[in-house]
């Protein structure tokens, strides 16, 4: 867990992965330096791992949004407080800035 967690703080410091807001995001350069960033801390635990392998290993952004995508339905249903739905993932705060 240490270890993801890690991996997130290094994904929050590369916006060009994740901001569509940002200039950076659609620029490939840009995004393949961010990516070979998170990649070289991903390669700290698993050194074997490649570009390809991480895009489809390092799935939290989609995690996180289906998990969010819950608890915003849950919040616009009417319903009280004590029912809105708790987020399961152990690193959803973790990923809040998404």
């Amino acid at each position: 867990r240490k270890f993801v967690l890690e991996c997130i703080q290094v994904y929050k410091g590369l916006p060009a992965l994740w901001w569509v807001k940002s200039d950076d995001y659609s620029n490939k350069t840009k995004k393949d330096e961010a990516y070979a960033t998170l990649l070289g801390k991903y390669q700290e635990k698993f050194p074997d791992v490649t570009k390809d392998e991480l895009r489809k290993k390092f799935a939290l952004r989609t995690n996180f949004r289906k998990e969010l995508k819950k608890v915003l339905d849950s919040t616009k249903s009417g319903v009280g407080t004590d029912d809105i739905y708790q987020p399961t993932l152990w690193y959803f705060d973790a990923m809040s800035f998404l």
